[in-house]
């Protein structure tokens, strides 16, 4: 999966890496230089003799600089680049997922596996291999190379001396694996309080729950302060071992140094250039070590990451027989579907002819959406069949059916952008006196009228900047703009007064009055001008008919229209 966010970066990446190369070149022929620059300052007659070589030492300083500052852009670009190639990658799975893997997984804690996995991801691919590449190994290797031109022994010293620093740190990790997993599960447990907190204001403040919540996100704040720093101290441990190896291995060199000078073998400068090399060659060592802890606990967060990625996909969302045209006949032949251990439809069966208005009615719970989920293609039957103009919905390219039906949740689905964008996304198709004549007919042209940016005012998160009749009368505007040929309307009316919904109503029937029509209904007020009605109860279809028949001989039907009847005496 990382190879794939990968592909279209990889000219990028190796002209990042070659700049790399280059830069830990110069800056060791710098020391190199400054070396003999040392050393014939020492023994010079006069100051031309090194003139030249200061000159040179100056170029190569400055093409480090120069080089330096070039590099920043490819820098900043990939880390980017593989940030947001990751979220987009997290997007693409989402349009593609199994809606009943989507519902298990809650919107918080999707959202902090996205967030943790995306800068996990980039961590290990930026932060690590390609650091790595570009300036740890290139260091490491002039260096050792440079080293072991002055003294092949000290070279090997120091090749030991990393091995070591490697077994330590691969020591520590143990401690800290079963940390990081700690933390990120108490982190996820915080995002699912926090976002339900965020999201449900209006809930939560009249029902008291926020010094409940608030509570619950503090105890686990704690927890995860606490294991941060127990984690940072095991981390830190190891820079602590790592100083008092360099510092032995210092006063080595600085021994055998001055031995060697005094006996003649060695100059100042080449014991100054070793001490430089050190310190070079130990700053890699040192940093490869931190990103080789943070790599290998980064790949427990990126796992969560490539578990979401890897979750079930619907099976014929992309595959299956395109679906060019759709007349509207619908029939389920004993169809059944259970949710766990739970059965939800038990052995349904019914039609319903291309053109036909139908309602849906039944107490909560019967199964009435998960029936509309499956005509939807959302969920997926247990078993029987689900025919739509005579093909079953399984064997159907999903994507292309979705071209001719229009769907319209109980949640009504308003989205954080203008009025003119929900009503036809960004495809602009319409005019705006089109778009004031759907609205016209939804009750909302007068209201939009009135707003200082009319048609591109922007409803807010959710809509929350209409109340809720005006969000469902504005998802009403997009499927009248979208004009399909099959509807499916799931409670859509529930935030609207009688009128307005009475007068609603008869728009839509009006307006797709040669279209195949499903509603949900829990208000009955206008069910006795559709032109069928089926009566679902506990997941079995137990009256079907017209208005006249279902009252007369339907006595679940019945007793539903005696609720509503007594339900508005009572208002």
């Amino acid at each position: 999966m990382l190879k794939k966010s990968l592909a279209h970066l990889k000219w990028w990446i190796c002209g990042y890496i070659l700049l790399g190369f280059t830069i830990q070149l110069l800056s060791s022929l710098g020391i190199v230089v400054f070396q003999k620059i040392l050393d014939k300052a020492t023994v010079m007659g006069s100051f031309g003799e090194i003139f030249n070589l200061i000159l040179v030492y100056g170029v190569l300083l400055a093409g480090v600089v120069i080089l330096n500052y070039v590099d920043e852009y490819p820098s900043v670009y990939l880390s980017n680049s593989i940030t947001e190639r990751l979220k987009i990658l997290a997007l693409s799975k989402i349009s593609k997922i199994d809606y009943q893997a989507y519902q298990d997984m809650g919107t918080g804690q999707m959202i902090k596996v996205i967030e943790n996995g995306a800068a996990a991801g980039n961590s290990m691919i930026f932060s690590f291999f390609l650091k790595t590449l570009h300036e740890l190994l290139p260091t490491l290797l002039f260096s050792l190379i440079f080293i072991s031109f002055y003294d092949l022994r000290i070279m090997v010293v120091i090749a030991a001396g990393y091995v070591v620093v490697f077994l330590i740190t691969n020591l520590l990790l143990k401690f800290l694996y079963a940390m990081k997993a700690a933390i990120l599960q108490e982190q996820e447990k915080m995002s699912r309080f926090s976002i339900r907190g965020f999201m449900e204001l209006v809930v939560f403040r009249t029902n008291k729950r926020y010094e409940k919540e608030i509570d619950k996100l503090s105890q686990t704040a704690r927890t995860i302060i606490h294991k941060n720093a127990q984690l940072q101290m095991i981390h830190e441990a190891f820079f602590a071992i790592f100083e008092l190896f360099v510092t032995v291995i210092k006063v080595v060199v600085l021994i055998y140094g001055v031995k060697s000078i005094v006996a003649g073998e060695s100059s100042l400068g080449v014991v100054v250039a070793l001490f430089m090399f050190i310190d070079k060659i130990y700053s890699p060592i040192a940093i490869f070590n931190v990103l080789f802890v943070d790599y290998r606990l980064n790949k427990v967060t990126y796992k969560r990451f490539e578990e979401f990625i890897e979750a079930p996909e619907d099976r014929n969302l992309e595959s299956g027989e395109v679906v060019t045209e759709i007349h509207g006949n619908i029939e389920l032949r004993d169809v059944s579907f259970d949710y766990g251990q739970v059965k939800i439809l038990n052995n349904l069966s019914f039609s319903i002819a291309r053109g036909t208005s139908v309602a849906i009615v039944g107490l909560s719970g019967g199964g009435k959406s998960t029936l509309i989920k499956l005509i939807v293609g959302l969920l997926k039957k247990d078993k029987g069949e689900l025919l739509l103009d005579g093909r079953d919905i399984d064997e159907i390219h999903l994507d292309s059916y979705y071209d001719h039906i229009s769907y319209l949740s109980q949640d009504t689905p308003i989205f954080d952008a203008t009025i003119r964008d929900n009503i036809v996304f960004d495809e602009h198709s319409l005019s705006d006196e089109e778009l004031y004549e759907i609205l016209e007919k939804v009750h909302l042209q007068e209201k939009v009228s009135q707003l200082p940016d009319r048609l591109d005012t922007l409803v807010g998160e959710k809509g929350v900047k209409l109340s809720g009749g005006e969000r469902q009368r504005l998802a009403f505007a997009r499927i009248i703009a979208q004009k399909r040929n099959i509807l499916i309307l799931d409670e859509p009316v529930s935030a609207l007064d009688n009128i307005t919904e009475q007068s609603l109503m008869e728009t839509i029937l009006q307006e797709f009055k040669d279209k195949t029509i499903i509603i949900v209904a829990h208000r009955l007020n206008f069910i006795k001008d559709v032109d069928k009605i089926l009566v679902v109860d506990q997941g079995s279809v137990v009256g079907e008919g017209k208005f006249d028949d279902l009252i007369e001989h339907c006595e679940a039907f019945e007793a539903l229209w005696n609720r509503k009847i007594s339900f508005t005496n009572a208002d």
